[in-house]
């Protein structure tokens, strides 16, 4: 599945209409896979004569589509999967949704604070999916309105034409070392839900001094992770702090670098829920009882991703094992909902506009 790890691209729409496959269902006709249950038969029938899943979500397609390919598959239920970048999706469902015309069964974005939002607004709704209670409370809304249902990592990259093997860094305190100044490269802190996660986890973790030392290596600053990547690559930069897909993206196309995961990295998720207007609520609660699920759980790992699961296997994919879920920095909601503005606004007080 290497595909998945394609660099994210900006596109504004896009629209994918899957075929109905049939997939075999107990003589009791819930919908029974690995042993695991994922609906009652009354959910079931009821998906199933919905006839169709629409989710809106702001993961690149080429992470989410096969997702949804393999939900379809061993549902039979039709999956229309629309992406968009995070702020236009927050736009696009607040609008819709005031106008009475919101279509989409699931939303998400990569910014919980949007999240939060569209839950307050009450264009989430609650829902407990079966295994609630045996998921890590802060990947959740203790309502059921959001789940954080897959993460990833953020790692450190460096071009191998640029640093020596001894000059290798081994910890996240390493990307202040002076031998980087003008040499490192890293997204704004309004890039998004990514960038944010990482300079939280540096502030949280090291401390304002962390910000400060940073500030004074003078680095490349991106709007995005896109640009940070291809400074990277033409060794316009030597290290970098970049999602883990966009790094292995590098390695697959060729360019030379090594990734670098230190230990107790930040992570970022995707968070998402049932939409209040859902037209499909069944199809929808199907959904998210797949997704949460210990039967699925394998395969989110194979793609590299973290499920919301406790018990799920460590991620691994191209040749790079990621950290254990214990290990890994996950931001609580309340901390990130509570930092969001401060954090930015005393960001850019330290680095300047970019």
């Amino acid at each position: 599945m290497s595909s998945i790890f394609a660099l994210r691209v900006a596109a504004l729409f896009c629209a994918f209409a899957f075929a109905a496959i049939p997939s075999a269902a107990p003589a009791d006709g819930g919908l029974v896979l690995g042993g695991v249950e994922i609906a009652d038969a009354g959910t079931y029938a009821a998906a199933k004569k919905e006839g169709k899943l629409l989710l809106y979500s702001t993961f690149s397609t080429n992470e989410m589509q096969p997702i949804a390919a393999k939900f379809q598959s061993e549902t039979g239920i039709p999956v229309e999967l629309i992406r968009l970048p995070t702020a236009q999706m927050f736009d696009r469902a607040t609008s819709e949704f005031a106008a009475h015309r919101l279509p989409a069964d699931y939303v998400d974005t990569t910014d919980i604070t949007l999240t939060q939002q569209l839950a307050d607004r009450g264009i989430l709704t609650g829902y407990k999916v079966p295994d609630f209670n045996r998921l890590d409370p802060v990947l959740h809304d203790g309502n059921g309105r959001w789940y954080g249902l897959l993460r990833t990592v953020i790692a450190i990259g460096i071009n191998t034409g640029v640093v020596k093997p001894a000059d290798l860094p081994a910890k996240w305190t390493d990307l202040l070392d002076p031998r980087w100044k003008g040499k490192l490269g890293v997204a704004s802190i309004d890039a998004g839900g990514t960038s944010f996660a990482f300079w939280f986890f540096m502030r949280q973790r090291y401390g304002i001094d962390a910000w400060r030392k940073l500030a004074a290596q003078n680095p490349r600053i991106g709007y995005s992770v896109q640009p940070v990547m291809t400074d990277l690559a033409r060794g316009e930069t030597a290290i970098v702090a970049a999602t883990i897909d966009s790094l292995i993206g590098a390695v697959a196309t060729g360019s030379p670098v090594k990734i670098i995961l230190p230990p107790a990295g930040p992570a970022f998720g995707l968070y998402g829920g049932i939409a209040s207007t859902a037209p499909h609520p069944h199809a929808a609660a199907v959904w998210m009882n797949w997704i949460t699920s210990e039967h699925v759980a394998p395969f989110l790992s194979s793609l590299g991703l973290y499920s919301i699961r406790r018990d799920a296997p460590v991620p691994q994919v191209a040749g790079v094992k990621m950290p254990g879920q214990s290990e890994v920095y996950n931001i609580r909601a309340s901390d990130y909902l509570r930092a969001y503005a401060p954090q930015i606004k005393e960001w850019h007080t330290i680095f300047g506009a970019h």
